[in-house]
């Protein structure tokens, strides 16, 4: 997202990697527990550097954990809204703790799709195709340009937008960008790879209210969550791991049976609607699931490198419980 920072936060890009520490927050317990484990890369979920810093130095929080990073040569990399909004990211993983099938976005609605095309007159149209594809260039394919010049070859493919800087850099880099050769326009075509929220199904006849409550406490490894509204059978499920009531219209207009996010505020718990169960899971409860499944994802894709989740527990809110019985709840 445009107000968003991602990426490579601290640390040279060249440095070499052998062990990878997960976690969702960056704290001076973090920084410790990497230190401790020998980790050259802390990759993060939320952002350390979120807005502009003005200094950086010891006498604060921020400033003591950049300054533990880089005295230890650490680099620290965050996916935040990236992640949020990837095909298989934050819901989607929070919807596959709570047992859903047959998942798909809940809003597609962000206009990101673009349609590339390359003219060239590169001989080898499979190693053109071939690096089309590895920056995540769909529907690529090529045919034969009739005109003056023989043996040009016109290339088209639909891009995320997202991926496109990466995919022009490349193609400079092997000499195939030349002037007016590469041109980039805007589709009105949703992309599968990109949205917020996830929608999901249990299997008919669905679970009951209180069950499905349960199974939510039960998955997140809570003792309770906040809710509003009721619904007799639970079958159609909205999710958006971390703040996400700004979806509620659109698991409403889904229609989905229950909607599970984090962040709520009071006014927002009116649901406006019969028979839709609102629940306020938490937000580090909500996202941490996704802390396992990044450390899978690394480790399988790099088989070289040892990937570590967190075992230092970053939520910040505590819950107090007393024996005492309000008259009023």
């Amino acid at each position: 997202m445009s107000y968003d920072n991602v990426g490579l936060h601290l640390g040279d890009p060249s440095s070499p990697v052998s062990k990878i520490l997960v976690c969702l927050d960056v704290t001076e317990a973090i920084v410790d527990e990497a230190i401790h484990k020998q980790c050259q890369l802390i990759v993060s979920h939320h952002p350390l550097i979120f807005e502009k810093i003005s200094s950086i130095n010891p006498t604060d929080e921020k400033g003591r954990i950049i300054y533990k990073i880089i005295q230890n040569n650490i680099a620290l990399l965050t996916a935040h809204t990236n992640l949020d909004a990837a095909l298989d990211g934050v819901s989607f993983v929070l919807a596959n703790n709570l047992g859903l099938d047959d998942l798909q976005f809940l809003d597609k609605t962000y206009n990101i799709s673009r349609k590339i095309s390359l003219t060239t007159d590169y001989e080898d149209t499979e190693a053109v195709l071939k690096l089309l594809n590895y920056h995540s260039a769909e529907e690529a394919h090529f045919f034969e340009v009739n005109g003056r010049k023989e043996g040009q070859k016109y290339f088209e493919a639909i891009i995320d937008q997202h991926n496109v800087p990466q995919l022009r850099k490349a193609l400079e880099n092997e000499g195939l960008l030349k002037k007016g050769s590469f041109q980039e326009m805007e589709i009105s075509t949703p992309t599968s790879n990109f949205g917020m929220g996830v929608l999901g199904y249990y299997p008919d006849p669905g679970i009951a209210m209180d069950e499905f409550l349960y199974l939510v406490c039960r998955a997140l490894d809570v003792p309770s969550v906040r809710y509003s509204g009721r619904a007799d059978r639970i079958r159609k499920v909205a999710v958006c791991g971390g703040a996400g009531i700004f979806l509620k219209k659109a698991a409403i207009l889904a229609g989905a049976d229950a909607f599970v996010t984090a962040d709520i505020k009071y006014h927002d718990y009116f649901t406006e609607k019969s028979n839709f169960l609102l629940v306020d899971a938490g937000h580090y409860q909500s996202e941490f699931p996704v802390v396992e499944a990044i450390r899978k994802e690394l480790a399988e894709a790099f088989e070289h490198i040892q990937v570590e989740a967190t075992e230092v527990v970053t939520n910040p809110m505590k819950i107090y419980v007393t024996d005492f019985e309000p008259k009023n709840i």
